[in-house]
């Protein structure tokens, strides 16, 4: 086959041409709220949280399975409106490790307590995890619409992952459901050492 230096020595150049980049809010050129959900999507933390909060609400009966499903958006951006709104900074790590360990332990353990309290507890969750991402997006000088995209993906995964969770009745996916709650409760707990053993 008859090699075409040329076109390969361009198609190098193209591949290698510095472009602009991103260190934090994703920029998708689709606007605002686009760049919310692919800043949420490409935070594997984030994803974590989401899947756990996922995994307790599918683990629910039916209406507690709705109740958090709702309240779970609903709280993320509120909290993060407040976040923006407030102009707030710092972390919240270590609560982060703790409710992940807590939603974890309690999908591990099968717990399911009325839908009242399996909503409340799995939106004061959601409102930690919003108003963490009003921070971040605040310090990308974003604004509300990118929060709107962040809570908008946030429904959309949590409608899809808790509808599969909640359609496995077999003993063996509850199992696996539970074994993931345990893996949650685990990266909770091995989140919050690192915080420990870094700030020593």
């Amino acid at each position: 086959m008859r090699r075409h230096p040329v076109r390969l020595l361009a198609l190098s150049a193209a591949l290698l041409a510095p472009s602009a980049a991103y260190a934090h809010l994703v920029n998708s050129g689709l606007g605002p709220v686009y760049d919310g959900a692919l800043h949420f999507i490409l935070s594997p933390m984030d994803m974590v949280r989401l899947a756990a909060l996922a995994l307790f609400a599918g683990a629910q009966s039916p209406r507690g399975g709705r109740a958090v499903v709702v309240a779970v958006p609903v709280a993320w951006f509120l909290a993060g409106a407040a976040a923006l709104g407030l102009a707030t900074t710092g972390t919240f790590a270590v609560a982060n490790g703790a409710g992940l360990f807590l939603l974890g332990a309690a999908i591990a353990l099968d717990l399911k307590p009325p839908a009242i309290v399996a909503a409340a507890a799995a939106a004061a969750f959601a409102a930690l995890l919003g108003f963490q991402s009003g921070i971040e997006l605040n310090t990308d000088d974003a604004d509300w619409t990118e929060l709107l995209g962040a809570a908008a993906t946030v429904l959309v995964l949590m409608l899809l992952a808790t509808s599969s969770v909640s359609a496995a009745t077999a003993f063996a996916a509850r199992i696996v459901c539970r074994v993931l709650g345990s893996w949650a409760a685990a990266t909770g707990l091995l989140s919050i050492g690192w915080i420990v053993a870094a700030n020593r």
